[in-house]
């Protein structure tokens, strides 16, 4: 029996199973595999203990669809540090070997050969209550996005109707948008009442703002780490994205990185404080009087309430007090 301490450890994950590899000082490595079930994972933990595994070792899983949750859930609740990265990592890891093998066995030992390479890997702290919540607010974005196109749907057959002068019931059309409306309300409630700290204080101490969009922000933003203000404003895609050649300059617009639901909910943050607080109101007006287009103004607005919660969830350098 291998008596050398483990240095990391390497999740692979499937549907239906995981491979783990326990990586040792004397650089051997140890495969195991088990089945991605709460009874199997399980299994690997004790499998860990069993080879005495500090739990302050690194812990790499890839993330995988939402096959991998289960999984870093009760290995971080184990007290391990787990690590979820995202497979472009490992891509380009394998892309970097010699062989560039691709298994379940090579993959879980290159994870953990990561876990000893990349000292900087960002710690998995998510909740099960957290995940729900960025579940919940990722599908009030589709559902509002089907309401839409089935609105507009429907739209179209009324008046395709009166055009032919035919009679098209469209009853289960229009129940169907009551009925996706219904459970975006459902939603709402659901995010209002598992808000977040940081968006129950916001929601009380920033006029114009409420609590449930400052919740759906966080959910949005849960798990990662900004160093500055302006990764904040790139992730979400309002940062600016410059056309240049030579000589020519084009005309600046938004990058629309990332998720569009998540622009659409700054935007009806930045209209209310636009109406309803003082600071922003002004600072809206004034580039208003300098001949900014009114989408600009709520873009900048937008920005502006960014770079207030970067300051106030990350940096905790403001405060209501």
């Amino acid at each position: 029996m291998n008596t050398s301490p483990v240095s990391s450890i390497g999740i692979d994950v499937s549907k239906a199973s995981l491979s783990f590899a326990t990586l040792r000082v004397d650089h051997s490595a140890i495969v195991r595999s088990c089945a991605n079930s709460e009874s199997g994972i399980d299994s690997l933990l004790a499998s860990l203990k069993e080879h005495n595994t500090d739990t302050g070792v690194p812990c790499v899983i890839e993330s995988t669809g939402d096959y991998h949750v289960k999984c870093a859930l009760m290995v971080s609740d184990a007290g391990f540090t787990v690590n979820v990265i995202n497979p472009l990592i490992t891509k380009q890891y394998q892309r970097a070997s010699v062989r560039n093998n691709k298994d379940d066995t090579v993959d879980a030992i290159r994870l953990a050969r990561i876990g000893l390479l990349e000292p900087d890997l960002k710690r998995f702290r998510a909740t099960k209550q957290s995940l729900a919540l960025k579940k919940v607010v990722a599908s009030v974005g589709k559902l509002d996005h089907y309401k839409q196109e089935l609105k507009a749907h429907t739209k179209q057959l009324k008046e395709a109707g009166v055009m032919l002068g035919v009679k098209i019931n469209l009853s289960h059309l229009e129940k169907a948008v009551t009925s996706i409306e219904k459970q975006i309300d459902q939603f709402e409630t659901y995010i209002h009442d598992h808000a977040p700290k940081e968006a129950i204080e916001i929601g009380e101490g920033v006029r114009g703002v409420s609590q449930t969009s400052v919740a759906k922000i966080l959910a949005l933003l849960e798990g990662h780490d900004f160093t500055d203000k302006d990764k904040l404003v790139a992730f979400t895609g309002l940062d600016v994205a410059a056309r240049r050649s030579g000589s020519w300059k084009g005309r600046e617009r938004i990058s629309k990185r990332g998720n569009p639901h998540f622009r659409k909910i700054l935007f009806q943050i930045a209209w209310g404080l636009k109406q309803h607080n003082e600071t922003y109101r002004e600072y809206y007006t004034q580039m208003r009087e300098r001949g900014k287009h009114y989408f600009t103004c709520l873009i900048a607005v937008a920005r502006k309430f960014l770079r207030f919660l970067f300051a106030y969830v990350w940096k905790k350098s403001v405060s209501f007090s």
